[in-house]
Protein backbone atom coordinates (compact mmCIF):
# COMPACT_ATOMS: atom_id res chain seq x y z
CA UNK A 1 0.00 0.00 0.00
CA UNK A 2 0.99 3.34 -0.78
CA UNK A 3 2.17 5.17 2.46
CA UNK A 4 -0.60 8.16 3.10
CA UNK A 5 1.33 11.78 2.70
CA UNK A 6 -0.42 14.02 5.16
CA UNK A 7 1.82 16.86 3.93
CA UNK A 8 0.55 16.29 0.54
CA UNK A 9 -2.46 15.78 1.38
CA UNK A 10 -3.00 19.38 3.22
CA UNK A 11 -1.42 21.02 0.93
CA UNK A 12 -3.56 19.92 -2.48
CA UNK A 13 -6.37 20.56 -0.39
CA UNK A 14 -9.28 23.65 -1.11
CA UNK A 15 -9.69 26.19 1.47
CA UNK A 16 -12.38 24.98 4.08
CA UNK A 17 -11.24 21.26 3.57
CA UNK A 18 -7.34 22.38 4.14
CA UNK A 19 -8.45 23.70 7.44
CA UNK A 20 -10.14 21.36 8.80
CA UNK A 21 -7.38 18.92 7.70
CA UNK A 22 -4.95 21.01 9.74
CA UNK A 23 -7.39 21.46 13.00
CA UNK A 24 -7.31 17.49 13.07
CA UNK A 25 -3.77 16.99 12.78
CA UNK A 26 -2.75 19.89 15.41
CA UNK A 27 -6.05 17.57 17.56
CA UNK A 28 -3.87 14.22 16.88
CA UNK A 29 -0.37 15.58 18.10
CA UNK A 30 -1.03 18.26 20.36
CA UNK A 31 0.99 20.78 18.39
CA UNK A 32 -0.97 24.35 19.04
CA UNK A 33 -2.58 26.06 15.91
CA UNK A 34 -0.73 28.98 14.60
CA UNK A 35 -2.97 31.62 13.42
CA UNK A 36 -1.78 32.80 9.58
CA UNK A 37 -0.86 36.79 9.49
CA UNK A 38 -0.26 38.85 6.20
CA UNK A 39 3.53 39.14 5.57
CA UNK A 40 4.40 41.76 3.59
CA UNK A 41 6.55 41.08 0.73
CA UNK A 42 9.96 41.26 0.60
CA UNK A 43 10.67 41.81 -2.92
CA UNK A 44 8.35 45.09 -2.95
CA UNK A 45 9.83 46.21 0.34
CA UNK A 46 13.05 46.15 -1.46
CA UNK A 47 11.67 47.27 -4.54
CA UNK A 48 10.39 50.34 -2.68
CA UNK A 49 13.69 50.68 -0.78
CA UNK A 50 15.75 50.42 -3.62
CA UNK A 51 13.80 53.09 -5.64
CA UNK A 52 14.36 55.64 -2.81
CA UNK A 53 17.86 55.26 -2.50
CA UNK A 54 18.05 55.45 -6.15
CA UNK A 55 16.36 59.13 -5.92
CA UNK A 56 18.57 60.14 -2.77
CA UNK A 57 21.75 58.93 -5.08
CA UNK A 58 20.31 61.01 -7.86
CA UNK A 59 19.89 64.10 -5.64
CA UNK A 60 23.15 63.81 -4.43
CA UNK A 61 24.89 63.57 -7.60
CA UNK A 62 22.99 67.05 -8.86
CA UNK A 63 23.76 68.54 -5.56
CA UNK A 64 27.59 67.75 -6.24
CA UNK A 65 27.10 68.89 -9.76
CA UNK A 66 25.43 72.09 -9.13
CA UNK A 67 26.89 73.28 -6.02
CA UNK A 68 30.53 73.60 -7.68
CA UNK A 69 28.95 75.37 -10.30
CA UNK A 70 27.26 77.90 -8.39
CA UNK A 71 30.51 78.74 -6.22
CA UNK A 72 32.68 78.95 -9.22
CA UNK A 73 30.29 81.16 -10.56
CA UNK A 74 29.42 83.28 -7.83
CA UNK A 75 33.41 83.70 -7.25
CA UNK A 76 34.70 83.76 -11.07
CA UNK A 77 35.56 87.48 -11.87
CA UNK A 78 33.77 89.28 -14.84
CA UNK A 79 34.64 87.63 -18.67
CA UNK A 80 35.95 90.08 -20.78
CA UNK A 81 35.61 90.28 -24.19
CA UNK A 82 38.00 90.95 -26.81
CA UNK A 83 36.76 93.12 -30.30
CA UNK A 84 38.95 93.59 -33.41
CA UNK A 85 37.83 96.07 -36.05
CA UNK A 86 40.00 97.16 -39.12
CA UNK A 87 40.27 100.65 -40.15
CA UNK A 88 38.03 99.84 -43.11
CA UNK A 89 34.75 99.96 -41.32
CA UNK A 90 35.22 103.03 -39.17
CA UNK A 91 33.93 106.17 -39.50
CA UNK A 92 35.77 109.18 -38.05
CA UNK A 93 34.08 112.45 -36.75
CA UNK A 94 34.87 115.65 -34.73
CA UNK A 95 34.90 114.86 -30.88
CA UNK A 96 33.94 118.31 -29.93
CA UNK A 97 36.22 118.44 -26.76
CA UNK A 98 40.31 117.69 -26.10
CA UNK A 99 41.20 114.46 -24.85
CA UNK A 100 41.26 116.28 -21.10
CA UNK A 101 37.83 116.77 -21.32
CA UNK A 102 36.94 113.56 -22.84
CA UNK A 103 38.64 111.55 -19.72
CA UNK A 104 37.60 114.13 -17.03
CA UNK A 105 33.76 113.66 -18.93
CA UNK A 106 33.32 109.95 -18.26
CA UNK A 107 35.43 109.78 -15.28
CA UNK A 108 38.43 107.86 -16.39
CA UNK A 109 42.20 108.32 -16.04
CA UNK A 110 42.83 108.62 -19.35
CA UNK A 111 46.54 110.00 -20.24
CA UNK A 112 46.87 113.58 -22.47
CA UNK A 113 50.01 115.90 -23.57
CA UNK A 114 48.71 119.05 -21.74
CA UNK A 115 49.78 121.22 -24.44
CA UNK A 116 46.44 123.12 -24.42
CA UNK A 117 47.25 126.54 -23.44
CA UNK A 118 50.33 126.64 -25.78
CA UNK A 119 48.94 124.67 -28.49
CA UNK A 120 48.82 126.47 -32.10
CA UNK A 121 46.72 123.72 -33.29
CA UNK A 122 44.78 120.69 -31.79
CA UNK A 123 42.01 118.54 -33.33
CA UNK A 124 40.33 115.82 -31.58
CA UNK A 125 38.57 112.97 -33.33
CA UNK A 126 36.37 110.32 -32.33
CA UNK A 127 36.50 106.80 -34.23
CA UNK A 128 33.05 105.01 -34.51
CA UNK A 129 30.96 102.53 -36.24
CA UNK A 130 28.64 104.17 -39.01
CA UNK A 131 25.59 102.98 -37.58
CA UNK A 132 26.93 103.08 -33.62
CA UNK A 133 28.32 106.76 -33.44
CA UNK A 134 27.49 107.07 -29.42
CA UNK A 135 29.76 103.77 -29.46
CA UNK A 136 33.05 104.99 -29.71
CA UNK A 137 35.66 102.66 -30.45
CA UNK A 138 39.01 104.74 -30.17
CA UNK A 139 39.82 108.84 -29.97
CA UNK A 140 42.38 110.48 -32.01
CA UNK A 141 44.27 113.90 -30.86
CA UNK A 142 46.82 115.64 -33.12
CA UNK A 143 48.47 118.58 -31.15
CA UNK A 144 50.99 120.78 -32.56
CA UNK A 145 53.27 122.93 -29.49
CA UNK A 146 53.16 126.55 -30.62
CA UNK A 147 56.53 127.20 -28.24
CA UNK A 148 58.59 124.10 -29.84
CA UNK A 149 57.02 123.39 -32.71
CA UNK A 150 56.25 120.19 -32.13
CA UNK A 151 53.50 117.66 -33.53
CA UNK A 152 52.06 114.61 -31.92
CA UNK A 153 49.09 112.12 -32.42
CA UNK A 154 48.09 110.42 -29.72
CA UNK A 155 45.51 107.56 -30.03
CA UNK A 156 43.81 105.89 -26.76
CA UNK A 157 42.16 102.95 -27.00
CA UNK A 158 40.43 100.63 -24.53
CA UNK A 159 42.28 97.52 -23.48
CA UNK A 160 39.63 94.84 -24.80
CA UNK A 161 39.78 96.24 -28.61
CA UNK A 162 41.68 96.08 -31.06
CA UNK A 163 42.11 97.71 -34.44
CA UNK A 164 44.16 96.46 -37.29
CA UNK A 165 45.81 100.28 -37.85
CA UNK A 166 47.77 100.10 -34.76
CA UNK A 167 49.31 96.60 -35.76
CA UNK A 168 52.22 98.40 -37.32
CA UNK A 169 53.13 99.86 -34.13
CA UNK A 170 54.02 96.33 -32.82
CA UNK A 171 55.70 95.36 -35.92
CA UNK A 172 58.35 98.54 -35.65
CA UNK A 173 58.26 99.29 -32.09
CA UNK A 174 61.17 97.22 -31.82
CA UNK A 175 63.05 98.75 -28.24
CA UNK A 176 61.82 98.77 -24.93
CA UNK A 177 62.20 101.38 -21.88
CA UNK A 178 61.11 101.07 -19.02
CA UNK A 179 59.37 103.79 -17.00
CA UNK A 180 57.36 103.81 -13.34
CA UNK A 181 56.79 100.17 -14.03
CA UNK A 182 55.32 100.66 -17.47
CA UNK A 183 56.99 99.16 -20.62
CA UNK A 184 57.13 102.00 -23.84
CA UNK A 185 57.77 100.22 -26.62
CA UNK A 186 59.10 102.65 -29.09
CA UNK A 187 61.45 102.97 -32.30
CA UNK A 188 62.84 106.00 -34.00
CA UNK A 189 62.39 105.15 -37.91
CA UNK A 190 64.01 107.62 -39.44
CA UNK A 191 64.42 111.46 -39.35
CA UNK A 192 60.42 112.00 -39.93
CA UNK A 193 58.79 110.20 -37.43
CA UNK A 194 59.37 108.15 -33.92
CA UNK A 195 56.57 105.96 -32.86
CA UNK A 196 56.31 104.31 -29.48
CA UNK A 197 53.08 102.30 -27.33
CA UNK A 198 52.40 101.69 -24.07
CA UNK A 199 49.48 100.35 -22.05
CA UNK A 200 48.35 101.67 -18.66
CA UNK A 201 45.28 100.94 -16.37
CA UNK A 202 42.45 100.77 -18.72
CA UNK A 203 44.11 101.74 -22.61
CA UNK A 204 46.55 101.42 -24.90
CA UNK A 205 47.94 104.24 -26.17
CA UNK A 206 49.73 104.89 -29.64
CA UNK A 207 52.12 107.67 -29.90
CA UNK A 208 53.51 109.21 -33.19
CA UNK A 209 56.24 112.13 -33.01
CA UNK A 210 56.54 114.16 -35.91
CA UNK A 211 60.45 115.16 -37.24
CA UNK A 212 61.31 114.46 -33.83
CA UNK A 213 64.77 116.48 -32.68
CA UNK A 214 66.47 113.58 -31.37
CA UNK A 215 66.32 109.79 -31.69
CA UNK A 216 64.86 109.22 -28.17
CA UNK A 217 62.37 112.26 -27.88
CA UNK A 218 59.38 110.83 -28.20
CA UNK A 219 60.28 108.94 -25.21
CA UNK A 220 60.36 112.12 -23.32
CA UNK A 221 56.69 113.03 -24.65
CA UNK A 222 55.79 109.82 -23.49
CA UNK A 223 56.74 110.91 -20.16
CA UNK A 224 55.03 114.09 -19.99
CA UNK A 225 52.08 112.32 -19.96
CA UNK A 226 52.21 110.57 -16.87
Amino acid sequence: MKDFDIDSTIEVADGDRKTRLLAQLHARTGIPEIQEHGVKSRKRFFGVKASAFGLVGICVVSLAIVLPISLRNETAPPSQERYTYTAAELSEKDLGMTIKEYAQKIGKDILYLDWYDVAEECNTTKYILPTEENNIIYVAEEITNGETGDNVQLCVVDINIDVDRFDYFKDNCLYEYEYNGVTINWSYDNIITSIAYFEYNDYKYYVQFAYPPSEQAILDIVKEMF
